[in-house]
């Protein structure tokens, strides 16, 4: 990798306290640019020590299921990195608010979004409204297998093209569905 692409580490909520600052601290002296969800995600005061810490910034909230849970999740763990992600939060109404809310605080996002396609597209609809907006969108094949396999199901793709992808400016999110691909991938 070349120096410049910044890294983050994801703990998945796998550690404690004492091993979150321990490990936080390896990662700080790394260079690394976030340590992503180091505490389980119900564990505000815990996140809050570990937070206050440590120089190398914190990201959570990806299991968040509501604004109000990020509300908190700001009021009592203080992350320095919001990570909504558009399905768990319950749609673009709730993650716009949730955007507010970052804005309003002056919280840094940076959207959660493992699956490829409408998902991935209304969370960049979304995230590209918001005036703070300073770190990339997560665009990841982990749940869902290759771009270029999901892209096959709708007629004008959207696939990133040098690290960036061109939002349509269509209606909706700017997809239609192929029907022949979607019943060429159907199991019966």
């Amino acid at each position: 990798m070349p120096d410049d692409v910044p890294l983050g580490f994801d703990a998945n909520c796998g550690y404690s306290v004492p091993t979150a600052i321990m490990q936080g601290r390896r990662l700080g002296e790394m260079g690394v640019a976030h340590f992503e969800e180091p505490l389980p995600q119900y564990d505000f005061p815990g996140l809050k020590q570990v937070v206050d810490e440590l120089d190398c910034p914190i990201s959570t909230g990806e299991q968040e299921t509501s604004a109000w849970r990020v509300r908190d999740l700001m009021l009592l763990g203080n992350p320095d990195i919001l990570q909504p992600d558009i399905l768990n939060i319950g749609g673009v109404s709730e993650i716009m608010r949730v955007y507010e809310m970052a804005v309003a605080n002056n919280k840094v996002i940076m959207p959660h979004s493992p699956n490829i396609g409408a998902n991935s597209l209304a969370s960049l609809h979304a995230y590209s409204t918001v005036t703070n907006a300073t770190r990339p969108h997560e665009f990841s094949e982990e749940f869902t297998g290759p771009a270029e396999g999901v892209a096959e199901l709708f007629q004008e793709p959207i696939i990133p093209e040098n690290g960036k992808i061109k939002l349509a400016d269509r209606p909706g999110l700017g997809l239609e569905l192929d029907e022949n691909a979607l019943a060429a991938a159907i199991v019966d």
